[in-house]
């Protein structure tokens, strides 16, 4: 800009109060890698989802506070002999919502020191819940997706019975009521008014551990409820997963790429074993089915591609573990094919093995 310019452009101000506007520069764009550590804000190109919240939904949210109990808690003076699991029991909250809530990390968790103070965030308790619709309405879900959580721990049992003593369950852990890892501690004889009053405690815990590594309960409440419903059921069944697919879930969760998401649920390793279960490769597949209910038509065929795979492979593990065990192949390989269809309800073209 010459001389000139600059003289008629503060007199242009000075007259009309009108400011001079700057050239544009221009930048080079460079290609985003598909999960960097930046939000990004260009456009999608993934398939349209339902964005509008259903009256349903709204009213799920809404009763939760029927069910739920938040109580305050006072900030807390760290003691002799204390750790953030200690602490996380003695006030009945999670220990990774501890960490969140004081900016620390597991490593900088363990040089805590008597004297100093911690928040400590509220604790979340359950009231009101007898049976399975309570514990869907204590958790802001669908019945239908409790009642598909139960039979995917339960098998064959009934929806009006519940495992009220301990069992070993198929990773060889002792269970008892719905899913529920029982501890030294825990009763051994539940009523079913227990169970699912234990049932709605451990999907909090689930929900709680999830909102801290997402980092907020905004960005919780704004996964689509379909979807939402899936990373609680996987939260629930493996609890928060160290490993590198599931630090991309996180990810897409938190900057809303809900069809790159849906490909990470893929995680099907016993947590006691680590070894792939044919079972666990049917629990992704409700969790894909549930997830693909946020869009209206359409499933992406990245995500058909994802259930295909899962599909694929889990055929393959049944195989090996009927051919260990001595079962007959094809006729597990029928209910197991029945599960997985009801799940999609036609909305997914798999193609199924049958022999």
């Amino acid at each position: 800009m010459d001389f000139l310019t600059k003289i008629w452009n503060y007199i242009k101000f000075k007259i009309t109060g009108e400011k001079q506007t700057q050239p544009v520069q221009k930048s080079s764009v460079n290609k985003q890698p598909i999960f960097n550590t930046k939000k990004n804000t260009q456009k999608s190109n993934e398939i349209p989802i339902i964005r509008d919240i259903t009256d349903s939904q709204i009213e799920l949210n809404k009763v939760r506070s029927k069910y739920i109990i938040s109580t305050k808690n006072a900030d807390y003076k760290i003691k002799i002999g204390d750790n953030i699991e200690k602490i996380a029991q003695k006030f009945g909250v999670e220990a990774r919502s501890i960490l969140k809530k004081n900016g620390l990390t597991k490593e900088t968790a363990k040089k805590i020191r008597a004297g100093q103070i911690l928040k400590i965030p509220n604790t979340r308790s359950v009231r009101n819940v007898k049976n399975l619709n309570d514990v869907a309405k204590s958790m802001g879900v669908s019945l239908d997706f409790i009642n598909t959580l139960k039979k995917s721990e339960d098998g064959n049992i009934p929806l009006n019975k519940f495992h009220n003593t301990p069992y070993i369950d198929d990773a060889g852990v002792k269970t008892i009521g719905i899913g529920h890892v029982l501890k030294e501690t825990d009763s051994q004889n539940l009523s079913n008014t227990e169970v699912c009053n234990l049932f709605a405690k451990d999907l909090l815990r689930a929900e709680e551990n999830l909102v801290a590594v997402l980092g907020s309960q905004n960005v919780y409440d704004s996964i689509p409820q379909g979807l939402k419903e899936a990373v609680l059921d996987l939260t629930f069944n493996k609890g928060i997963i160290d490993d590198e697919s599931y630090k991309k879930l996180i990810y897409c969760l938190r900057n809303q790429k809900w069809e790159a998401g849906i490909n990470q649920l893929v995680f099907n390793k016993s947590t006691t074993t680590n070894q792939e279960m044919s079972g666990l490769n049917k629990r992704r597949l409700f969790d894909i089915s549930l997830a693909s209910k946020i869009y209206e038509n359409e499933i992406p065929q990245s995500n058909k591609k994802t259930a295909q795979s899962l599909y694929n492979r889990g055929v393959e593990l049944l195989r090996q573990e009927c051919k260990k065990s001595g079962a007959n192949f094809k006729n597990i390989l029928v209910g197991y094919n029945k599960d997985i269809q009801g799940y999609f309800k036609n909305r997914l073209d798999l193609k199924y093995i049958t022999e």
